[in-house]
């Protein structure tokens, strides 16, 4: 079983230095792995049919040569049946390299989910990696309970992929949706793709988010009996704290790192108002529940108490954040917290906090964009 990283979003990639703090933080649990796959590398997804060059090469091979096992993959874009020995090249290439395992990737395609392109991504897969003795986890393109109802073809085409998948090699599985609020479906999946799902966790994804992140505890998310790939926030500093929240959920012990900064109360605020997709932390919801309370003029002196600590707080750590490592793409999320906070505790100081809190957000200068205002619309 395998536990750890996959760098599998829609953004830009960590950089050698991220992805060296990360890979450092896996190596404490046991059998770490780490699993590449960003989808916009070009020549990991659009230009897979391109070799790397050797400076954009070198920082992959040193990360393959850390301790920790790395999976390398490749996403082969609109393929072509006779293209197989392009991956190959590239696959042998992060053999040669020490690669711990090898990948390649069907999902997220254009083309329909039928049983014929089943059994072209397994032929092209198996050509591919044909006598590399190394463990292989594929992606199919129905990797998720929801793609059962959304494409009529999904049936077929999974009865085609556990049929002719060879043994040994591990199919990914998201759970009941591409992003699951539980993993519930694991036995079902079990049964559709042929063998144990490996786990791709989109729990704490944001690339499909309007400026948020997900700092949610995993602690009892999945069994230990399969292997469990997080993928990430592209914010560095948020998947780094995801890394942190995976090796506590796995029973090691919560060590805060040290690239997170010190400002540890500012965390703990993003926790409470970034926890889920779904909901906020316990104590969050509490806070919010006060907080408008106060706004329709009900213990205004408690709610203004409260924002009178957590703003200074906010204060600080926004203005330590530039200073950590990937701080830049983590300050406009820990700025929109803080300026929130400062406007209600303005508005409350007002004879008039639900009026004054319309005129800040709304009136004097909208908070948000049009095109935001109008999908939060109800229409």
């Amino acid at each position: 079983m395998y536990h750890g990283i996959v760098e599998g979003y829609y953004g830009k990639p960590f950089s050698e230095k991220q992805r060296k703090i990360i890979l450092d933080e896996l190596s404490s649990m046991e059998n770490p792995a780490y699993f590449y796959a960003p989808k916009d590398d070009p020549q990991h997804r659009l230009k897979w049919r391109e070799t790397y060059p050797n400076k954009e090469w070198l920082p992959l091979s040193n990360a393959i040569k850390e301790d920790t096992s790395f999976f390398f993959s490749i996403s082969p874009w609109k393929f072509k049946d006779s293209e197989w020995n392009l991956a190959r090249e590239k696959l042998l290439r992060a053999v040669d390299s020490g690669a711990a395992g090898l990948s390649i990737l069907f999902d997220d395609v254009p083309d329909k989910s039928a049983g014929k392109l089943a059994e072209r991504q397994l032929d092209f897969a198996v050509r591919a990696l044909e006598g590399i003795d190394l463990p292989v986890i594929l992606c199919p393109s129905v990797y998720c309970g929801e793609f059962l109802e959304r494409f009529p073809e999904a049936d077929e085409y999974l009865k085609v992929w556990r049929e002719k998948i060879p043994s040994g090699w591990g199919s990914f599985w998201t759970g009941p949706m591409v992003v699951s609020e539980e993993l519930s479906d694991l036995k079902l999946a079990e049964e559709l793709l042929g063998g144990k799902p490996v786990i791709w966790d989109n729990i704490l994804a944001t690339d499909y988010c309007l400026r948020r992140i997900y700092l949610a505890g995993l602690s009892g998310r999945i069994s230990n009996d399969y292997s469990w790939f997080v993928n990430p926030s592209e914010i560095f500093p948020a998947a780094l704290h995801g890394v942190m929240e995976m090796k506590a959920a796995l029973g090691l012990p919560r060590e805060w790192p040290g690239a997170l900064g010190k400002h540890s109360r500012g965390w703990e605020l993003l926790q409470e108002f970034h926890y889920l997709p779904w909901r906020d932390g316990d104590t969050g919801s509490e806070i919010l529940a006060r907080l408008s309370n106060a706004i329709r003029g009900i213990a205004v002196d408690d709610a203004l108490a409260w924002l009178n600590e957590a703003v200074p707080e906010m204060t600080a750590f926004v203005e330590s954040v530039p200073g950590i490592e990937g701080g830049w793409e983590l300050l406009p999320v820990a700025r929109d917290l803080y300026r929130s906070l400062s406007i209600i505790r303005r508005a409350l100081s007002t004879d008039d906090p639900a009026g004054s809190l319309h005129y800040f957000m709304h009136t004097r200068l909208p908070y948000e964009n049009s095109v935001a205002a109008l999908a939060a619309r109800k229409h």
